[in-house]
């Protein structure tokens, strides 16, 4: 990633998630609980009950495999980092009894019901706010410019009619619990999203990044230039070479980096030469002048017009 996203205050939906998470515990460790108000008059009543029902019915070998996947599956940033790996729907149902598959079954629904449904009923827009709401303040606090998995395409704003779409990290068909997890749900470009990501599980890829990590993101993107032809196009970093394996795999992104500056080239070199002749300066010195102006990094692909001067 060129960039990581801030993690940002949302209340109101954050108390839903945890409502709903904290059904799930209650009924793992076998205690009383009560159903939230706002699930009273809404099917995601009904199929917890169904879904605690066949759960009881279930082997406790069974129970303690899906237990250990609530546990593994919520915690993004350990499965990121390769230190927590997440469980699968399809090795929960591996030798499961009918009783189980009429569980995963039921879960499935209530997964599918808290993304696509839940946000969009009538009165949860004072509870939780909407997805094009979230969007909103996502945009607001966290986005860049541009999308932080390619760096080249524009994020619709907050003022737009349409959004950009969420993407599930860990895809929401094949892993529960992260259908509705705020660390698994983010933006990304349609360009990335649906032409390059699609369905692809970064746990096939190795380390990947967290898209919220907090640590200082140091990736450098660097070209090798001769006889005015690019030769090579890398991503430098201290400390993310393993996630940038990762990153490229998934999103092939020094390909359409590579392209990308390889169109662009001939434009910013022109800029070079003319800064020249208004100026009356070397090239060394036009080129310099034209590299202290790209700021802020992220603003019109100005991180890759830098790195194409350095190397010029």
């Amino acid at each position: 990633m060129w960039y990581f996203y801030t993690k940002f205050n949302s209340e109101k939906l954050n108390n839903l998630i945890e409502q709903v998470n904290g059904l799930f515990r209650k009924i793992f460790e076998r205690k009383e609980y009560e159903y939230p108000d706002w699930m009273e008059q809404i099917k995601l009543k009904e199929n917890f009950q169904k879904f605690k029902q066949y759960y009881e019915m279930s082997s406790e070998k069974e129970k303690t495999k899906l237990n250990l996947s609530f546990n593994n599956n919520i915690q993004i940033e350990k499965i990121c980092k390769n230190e927590i790996r997440p469980i699968t729907y399809d090795e929960l149902l591996t030798h499961a009894s009918n009783d189980f598959k009429n569980c995963i079954k039921i879960l499935k629904s209530i997964q599918e019901y808290l993304y696509e449904n839940l946000l969009k009923l009538k009165g949860f827009e004072e509870t939780a706010g909407t997805l094009k709401k979230y969007y909103e303040m996502f945009y607001k606090e966290t986005i860049k410019y541009v999308c932080p998995f390619c760096g080249l395409d524009n994020m619709l704003n907050s003022k737009d009619l349409y959004r950009e779409a969420f993407d599930h990290y860990l895809p929401k068909s094949k892993y529960p619990f992260v259908s509705f997890l705020r660390e698994n749900i983010f933006p990304i470009c349609n360009t990335c999203n649906s032409r390059y990501k699609g369905d692809k599980d970064p746990k096939d890829y190795g380390k990947s990044f967290y898209p919220f990590a907090s640590e200082l993101n140091d990736c450098e993107l660097s070209f090798e230039i001769i006889a005015g032809e690019i030769v090579k196009t890398d991503i430098d970093s201290k400390h993310f070479l393993e996630e940038i394996e990762s990153w490229n795999r998934m999103f092939d992104i020094k390909d359409r980096i590579n392209n990308f500056a390889e169109v662009n080239l001939n434009g910013w070199v022109s800029n070079v030469q003319e800064v020249m002749k208004i100026y009356k300066v070397n090239f060394e010195c036009a080129c310099n002048a034209e590299i202290q102006g790209c700021k802020p990094k992220m603003q019109d692909h100005k991180f890759v017009k830098k790195a194409i001067l350095k190397a010029l």
